[in-house]
């Protein structure tokens, strides 16, 4: 995995940002200065804008200009990371200059500049070793020789020896070019030290200095140690100001583009996404925080590492998008992933929406993000563009959301993706899209039904429900009816994972609508009911609930049954074959109840409703004969038992209206009071329960309300402890 370099770049060859014909024409002023005076050149950017690539391609030009000439000019880069004080960083500065013309031997001249540089350095250096007393320019000295180890002493005068190293700079007509790179990331007094070197030194003769540096960071660095006008400081010392030329958005949006696409092909192979999306992303969500070369590289070097982890549960958009503010605006990317109940569709987001002013909403928001020191107009857009609900909850129609499907895309507004975008962990995700892949594209029948036990087993149906619902539309037509039969097959043992949260449609639901969805996508009736025909002929008893129930939703589209309003659109077969799934069904509830007991099956009042609406006198034969024996009178209460939930917790409801014609209240009551407690194993815990529920809600004067169920639990312990 190759990342992007943010090292400087040192040829005109490597220019991306259009700054060489810039870099050129800086490079020949240089050259060209015929001035004997030193010359302060400032050099001004933010950082990330190349300031450094900029004096790389200075410097070479400035070689290529001076090839093979004799007033070729010594360029010295000047780091001054290592001193100790404003004494030390002189001599070092000095020192420098010497060590730099000893490689650039040759030329008599340099040698005559370098004893002068060297006589001044020493002296320099002599001057840090006594107590300064008034101008240190003017003390003599005491200074000491270093040459051969020789120890001489003999007072001198700084200032005679300056005026010595003046001279020799200008008679010899050698151009000195110092360059001074990354002020702005000196410490505050390190750049005031900076600063007054440049100031006592910047007029000896033929030298240029070249200053690289923003402006801003330097200015107030100024004026906090100085206690002055930065702008005006600065002003005085930088006689030859060059502002770096700002990069245009179309070059940045370029750059980052042909980056992106590189990363892209030479990693990922499999990607794919929504083109009209990823443009509102990008404009929303990227661009406006992308600004500089070295914004671009840090972008699309983190954003390749966290793909490359999450990039078969994640999509692609929403993870650039995220990256892009996690390296250039952390503080937005903090909040949002403090914040997922305000920007998905959770269960606390559906509950404070309903108390929520947008308008008072929209403002709280955005006081919130100002407070943190966020963009705000940036922000909202941002966050509408990733955050459909955000979007609807602060009233906000500037911004298009472009994506049709947000589970599909494995969008972070997704809330069972949230997390994955922000820890890392693959293990948020219930089930992998991989393994939803295998169960679309294939599985065989048997498996798949293994597959989906195994999801229900452990919990994760409805994720699985939720992710089939949001593919549909990419299932193969040939594995269209398999599906349907599958979850049909198995959609009786279904069970809810969070059963107190009254506002959720219940996975038994959100399957039936699934399959009728599934259904839907095969454009022939004839093959429509081929299917659901041979699901049916080949029901089991404890599917009898679920198919009964999907049955009953084809007569309501022909307003049949209990319903009074005709669906054409979900008519999924015509009538007359409407009518061969009635006859067929009620052949199979006979066959079965012949020799089965069907009770006690999940949603046996489904198919019981189902029966006794197109077979009345069988279906009610069966439940009279069957509610003669005391325990299935229990038996027969738990499985008409309904669960609500409500802002006071759920409990369980088993209301006999539909089934005074077989039983009353006062019987059913009496029944669960005369039964032996001690015979309770023979229940589930949640029977129990159930019971427990209809014996405290008949014994209430107020039927408004149901029996929570940890009061129900209390009754089925006293039972159990009697």
């Amino acid at each position: 995995m190759d990342y992007n370099s943010d090292r400087p770049i040192e040829t005109v060859n490597q220019d991306l940002l259009g700054r060489s014909t810039f870099s050129k024409k800086l490079a020949e002023a240089i050259y060209k200065y015929s001035g004997r005076d030193g010359l302060v050149i400032g050099l001004f950017g933010k950082w990330g804008t190349g300031k450094t690539s900029i004096l790389n391609i200075v410097v070479n030009e400035i070689n290529n200009l001076a090839k093979n000439r004799s007033d070729k000019p010594i360029i010295v880069k000047f780091s001054p990371w290592n001193y100790t004080d404003k004494n030390n960083l002189i001599s070092l500065f000095f020192r420098v200059l010497k060590n730099k013309l000893e490689i650039d031997k040759g030329e008599e001249k340099k040698k005559k500049i370098g004893k002068a540089l060297t006589d001044y350095s020493d002296a320099l250096d002599a001057l840090s070793l006594v107590p300064m007393v008034g101008s240190g320019l003017a003390i003599l000295l005491k200074t000491i020789a270093k040459a051969q180890g020789a120890e001489l002493s003999k007072e001198v005068d700084l200032d005679v020896i300056r005026n010595h190293l003046e001279e020799v700079l200008s008679e010899t007509h050698q151009k000195i070019i110092v360059i001074i790179d990354d002020i702005d990331r000196l410490t505050n007094s390190q750049i005031r030290d900076i600063f007054q070197l440049v100031k006592q030194v910047g007029n000896f003769p033929n030298i240029i200095y070249v200053l690289s540096m923003d402006r801003n960071v330097v200015c107030r660095a100024l004026e906090e140690v100085h206690n002055i006008d930065g702008s005006e400081y600065l002003e005085k010392i930088v006689q030859i100001p060059f502002e770096i030329p700002t990069l245009m958005k179309p070059q940045i949006r370029e750059i980052f583009l042909a980056k992106l696409n590189d990363t892209i092909k030479d990693i990922f192979d499999d990607i794919t996404w929504n083109e009209n999306y990823f443009n509102e992303v990008f404009n929303n969500c990227i661009e406006p925080y992308i600004k500089t070369l070295r914004d671009v590289n840090r972008v699309i070097n983190t954003f390749q590492f966290r793909y490359r982890l999450l990039y078969k549960e994640t999509a692609f958009e929403d993870m650039l998008a995220l990256t892009t503010i996690e390296v250039l605006d952390p503080q937005l990317y903090q909040w949002i992933g403090n914040n997922k109940d305000l920007l998905c569709s959770t269960s606390i987001h559906s509950l404070q929406s309903l108390y929520r002013d947008k308008k008072d909403y929209r403002i709280k928001i955005s006081n919130e993000l100002e407070r943190l020191c966020i963009n705000v107009d940036e922000a909202i857009k941002f966050l509408t563009t990733l955050f459909p609900v955000f979007e609807d909850d602060i009233d906000e129609r500037n911004v298009r959301c472009i994506s049709s499907n947000i589970r599909e895309a494995m969008r972070v507004a997704q809330e069972d993706r949230f997390n994955t975008y922000f820890v890392f962990d693959l293990s948020s995700i219930a089930i992998p899209r991989h393994i939803i892949n295998n169960c679309i594209y294939t599985l065989d029948l048997n498996t798949l039904m293994v597959m989906i036990t195994k999801f229900n087993d452990e919990g994760n149906i409805e994720y699985f429900i939720d992710e089939l619902r949001s593919l549909v539309n990419t299932i193969p037509s040939e594995r269209l009816g398999l599906l349907a039969t599958a979850i049909l097959k198995r959609q009786y043992e279904f069970k809810d994972a969070n059963l107190a949260s009254f506002y959720v449609l219940s996975v038994f639901s959100k399957a039936e609508f699934l399959v009728y969805d599934i259904f839907s996508k095969i454009n022939n009736e004839i093959d429509r009911y081929i299917i659901i025909k041979d699901t049916v002929e080949n029901v089991t008893k404890n599917e009898l609930g679920v198919i009964a129930s999907f049955i009953n939703r084809l007569e309501l589209s022909y307003s049949r049954l209990a319903g009074n309003e005709e669906y054409k659109d979900q008519q999924l077969i015509t009538l007359m074959h409407l009518e061969e799934l009635e006859k067929t069904y009620i052949s199979k509830i006979n066959e079965i109840t012949q020799s089965e007991f069907i009770i006690d099956i999940n949603h046996f009042h489904m198919a019981f409703y189902l029966w006794e609406c197109l077979d009345k006198d069988r279906a009610q034969i069966y439940l009279k004969e069957t509610l003669k024996e005391d325990i299935n009178i229990l038996k027969f209460v738990c499985s008409i038992a309904s669960r609500w939930n409500g802002t006071d917790g759920s409990g369980w409801s088993s209301k006999l209206n539909n089934y005074l014609t077989y039983i009353s209240p006062d019987t059913v009551y009496k029944k669960i009071q005369e039964f032996d407690k001690r015979d309770l194993y023979k229940f589930t815990l949640d029977d129990q329960i159930k019971l427990a529920s209809f014996v405290l809600n008949y014994e209430k004067s107020d039927n408004s309300h149901g029996v929570n169920e940890k009061l129900a639990k209390e009754l089925v312990t006293k039972w159990n402890n009697s």
